[in-house]
């Protein structure tokens, strides 16, 4: 798990170095309502995802960081290192980021990723719907697996 500390810098360094993305746009997610919604929602799965790794909401920076954890949750990704890097693949096939493509190529470099898992992260990116187009708190009480269906989203896990 990392540290808030770390998490506060890589979200700075992110807000720097990548043209952001509907900064303005409102995006809240409110653990307590998502709690209450049923199972297998995506609402409740991203309330789940939270609440079993210990984190907040983010509440800073562009549209694409406040969503990172719904996007967790949508390609069934964890929050692993690798599977972190694997995140960044597929935003980076999602939206010009320039920190996703720093990023991967450190877990690229550091052994902390395979390359097969990197590729497949781009290739969902890109032939999935565009996600920042589609607005999460609309399909907070749809099941996780209609959304993925809806948005063209496997599941990246093996």
């Amino acid at each position: 798990m990392m540290a808030d500390n770390q998490l506060e810098v890589i979200l700075k360094m992110a807000q720097i170095i990548n043209p952001q993305i509907e900064s303005y746009r409102h995006f809240e997610i409110d653990l307590e309502k998502l709690r209450q919604l049923p199972k297998g929602t995506l609402g409740c799965e991203v309330a789940r995802f939270l609440d079993e790794q210990g984190f907040e909401p983010i509440a800073s920076g562009d549209w694409i960081q406040r969503n990172h954890d719904v996007w967790h949750v949508l390609t069934g990704l964890s929050s692993s290192a690798e599977d972190e890097f694997v995140l960044q693949a597929f935003t980076r096939g999602q939206v010009f980021r320039p920190s996703c493509a720093i990023l991967v190529l450190v877990g690229l470099i550091s052994g902390k990723c395979a390359l097969a898992q990197i590729i497949k992260g781009l290739k969902h990116g890109k032939f999935a719907e565009r996600l920042i187009d589609w607005n999460p708190e609309s399909d907070w009480e749809t099941p996780l697996s209609e959304v993925r269906e809806k948005l063209g989203i496997q599941p990246l896990i093996d």
